[in-house]
């Protein structure tokens, strides 16, 4: 079954060393580290609280009206990203921790592949599956609403150079950047049906103390 589903009849790896090797061209490397490395899942969390204080003093200068209507759009939609963003750490925590399938650059042959990366400082047993890629696949989702089509041809080729960057750094196989966009899925529904479920009761109460105790509207 893992040959099958994993190895792919032994194509995983073949499909590695291809673009591992075709991406090592001059500073092209440099290029896709530079690309993926905004999608680190801790550097999320930075992003994450730089937006909610710029709408915070953005809000704190309109008028009491404004702020009330404001707010509630942005609050909704910052929970749900949280909640996602938390049930995105756990999950593919999880998956990293329990499955511990071997990084290329620690299950191949030093020789058979090259990385700019310094692999000393990087855990092994976490091949599977890709965060980088996900999390892009993650905030594609949240962004396709608001921007135009080239925003979204933009974003589509973001999360395929993400993915390729993976291989080209010898940290992911295919695999990993695969079975990524299905954990990617399962990420978005299960923070979506949370949220649902506490939407009216739990978030709408924690509202409504944001409102009372930082912008003083009851």
């Amino acid at each position: 079954m893992f040959e099958f589903f994993y190895n792919f009849a032994g194509f995983n790896k073949q499909i590695f060393l291809i673009i591992n090797h075709a991406t090592h061209i001059s500073i092209l490397p440099r290029i896709l580290q530079l690309i993926s490395w905004p999608f680190g899942i801790s550097n999320f969390a930075v992003y994450y609280a730089v937006l909610a204080v710029y709408f915070f003093l953005t809000l704190k200068k309109l008028d009491s009206y404004s702020q009330e209507k404001e707010f509630w759009p942005f609050f909704n939609k910052m929970t749900r990203v949280g909640i996602t963003y938390a049930c995105f750490g756990f999950i593919y925590a999880a998956l990293k921790f329990s499955i511990n399938l071997p990084r290329p650059f620690c299950s191949l042959p030093a020789s058979s592949f090259s990385t700019i990366i310094n692999t000393e400082a990087e855990r092994c047993l976490s091949s599977f599956p890709s965060a980088h890629t996900g999390l892009a696949i993650i905030i594609t989702y949240f962004l396709w609403p608001y921007v135009r089509t080239s925003g979204k041809l933009t974003a589509i080729a973001v999360v395929t150079l993400v993915g390729i960057s993976r291989m080209t750094l010898a940290m992911h196989y295919p695999a990993d950047i695969i079975y990524s966009f299905f954990v990617a899925f399962i990420v978005i529904i299960t923070g979506r049906i949370i949220y649902r479920v506490f939407e009216n009761n739990i978030i709408k109460r924690i509202g409504e103390i944001i409102l009372v105790r930082l912008f003083k509207i009851t």
